[in-house]
């Protein structure tokens, strides 16, 4: 994963550095016992989290920061791709820049990151009529294939020559044409607050409004 961190400030800053954390955090609803002052127990559903991968990258090291124009720090930093480890957990992949400063908070923002497995989405290839197989419009350039005459097919027994292909000129439908694409569904979660439904990758809850 490669960007780069942009920091502006409106004041004179002294940071210890600059660094990037790369984690990779899997979460899940579970089911725990409560005790309450009167001894009563009951059972509640609360948000788990683990961490499957973390790592600190520095991508600067002490620098003032004052007032004026944006400074931009370029970052590389690995992330595997990971699964989660139990069943209905989910898994994001979180980037954040941290700017370590002198008898101060840290100052920090995070991003995160979504994987997309190679071919997701994509409608199998179709073969049809013509040269070559006619693919799904992926990309800028034309569709290739097309339709006209099969040279593969030996000529009729009684006339001796090639039969003309009886469909040339007639596109028929569903050759050639994009497959409508289906969009996943996106997994599901309850928010830590309310329990309720929400999608896994929301920052923030629909239903409550709280902030995941």
């Amino acid at each position: 994963m490669t960007g780069k961190v942009n920091i502006e400030c409106e004041e004179y800053i002294q940071s210890k550095g600059v660094k990037i954390e790369a984690r990779v955090i899997e979460s899940w609803n579970e089911l725990v016992w409560v005790t309450l002052p009167n001894n009563q127990r009951f059972q509640e559903n609360q948000r788990k989290e683990n961490n499957l991968y973390e790592r600190d990258v520095p991508i600067s090291g002490p620098t003032d920061f004052g007032k004026g124009p944006t400074q931009t720090f370029p970052f590389s930093v690995g992330i595997p791709p990971c699964r989660p480890t139990r069943g209905g957990a989910t898994v994001q992949n979180m980037l954040k820049a941290v700017m370590e400063v002198h008898a101060r908070p840290s100052l920090s923002n995070e991003t995160q990151i979504a994987f997309v497995p190679a071919g997701f989405g994509q409608a199998p290839m179709s073969v049809g009529y013509g040269p070559g197989p006619v693919q799904t419009g992926y990309g800028p350039g034309p569709m290739p294939g097309g339709y006209g005459p099969n040279p593969g097919y030996p000529p009729a027994p009684t006339w001796g020559v090639p039969s003309p292909n009886p469909y040339q000129g007639y596109p028929q439908a569903g050759y050639g044409q994009p497959q409508p694409q289906q969009q996943a569904p996106q997994a599901q979660v309850r928010c830590k607050y309310c329990t309720g439904q929400m999608n896994a990758s929301s920052q923030t809850c629909p239903n409550c409004g709280a902030r995941q």
